[in-house]
C-alpha cells in the first residue's frame, strides 16, 4: 500500500512538472498579458548562425533594459530580463513589464491592455469586432461589454491572455481560447477575453 501510494505520488509531480508548464513557455515570438497587468514579451528565434554571440547578445539586450529604465526615471527597475536561454540553436527570451505603457515605451509599438470601458478614454477606437464564432458585433455591443478586458495591437503578434477569448476583430486569427494572432502588420487588432 505504501509502496503504490509513493508511486502515484511520485507519478503526480512528474505530470504536474512536465504537463504544467509556465504560461511564457511557448514556441514562437508572443506577447502575453498577465492576469494583474503585467506584460511579458516572449521572443523565441533560431540563433544557428556561427558568427552569432550570446554573450553579446545579452549583454545587448540587458544594456537596453537598464538603459530604458533609467531613462523611465522611477527608480525602480520597471523592465525585465526574465529569461535568456540558448538550447537547441534556439533563443528564448522572456522580458517582462509592468503593464501595457512600459511595453508600448520599451518597443515604440502600439500595445494596449485593460478594460473594454477604458478604450475610447486611452485614445483607441474598436474596429469591426466578431465574435469567435464569426457573428459580426456592433459598436454598440462591444461597449456592453465593458468589464472585460481588451488588447488591442498594432504589430504583426502572437497573444496569450489568462482569459478565454470571447471577440477578435477582423484580421485576428484565434489559436485557442487563450491566444490569438494579429496578422496585419501595422492595422490596429482587438481581443476580448472574460
Amino acid at each position: 500500500m505504501k509502496k503504490r501510494n509513493m508511486i502515484f505520488l511520485m507519478a503526480a509531480m512528474l505530470c504536474l512538472l512536465s504537463a504544467c508548464g509556465k504560461e511564457t513557455d511557448v514556441d514562437t515570438n508572443t506577447v502575453i498579458i498577465e492576469k494583474k497587468g503585467q506584460i511579458t514579451e516572449a521572443i523565441v528565434e533560431d540563433f544557428e548562425q556561427p558568427y552569432y554571440d550570446q554573450e553579446e547578445l545579452k549583454r545587448e539586450i540587458e544594456d537596453k533594459i537598464s538603459q530604458f529604465n533609467t531613462q523611465s526615471g522611477d527608480g525602480k527597475e520597471a523592465v525585465e530580463l526574465e529569461k535568456f536561454e540558448l538550447e537547441d540553436k534556439v533563443i528564448r527570451v522572456n522580458i517582462t513589464f509592468p503593464d501595457s505603457d512600459a511595453y508600448t515605451s520599451f518597443n515604440e509599438k502600439q500595445l494596449f491592455a485593460g478594460k473594454v470601458a477604458d478604450v475610447y478614454a486611452r485614445g483607441y477606437s474598436f474596429p469591426q469586432m466578431k465574435s469567435v464564432d464569426g457573428s459580426q458585433i456592433s459598436e454598440a455591443d462591444v461597449l456592453e461589454l465593458g468589464d472585460k478586458n481588451a488588447v488591442i495591437l498594432e504589430e504583426q503578434q502572437q497573444v496569450k491572455v489568462h482569459g478565454k477569448i470571447t471577440h477578435i476583430s477582423d484580421g485576428i486569427s484565434l489559436v485557442d481560447e487563450k491566444t490569438a494572432v494579429n496578422l496585419n502588420e501595422g492595422q490596429t487588432g482587438c481581443i476580448i477575453y472574460e
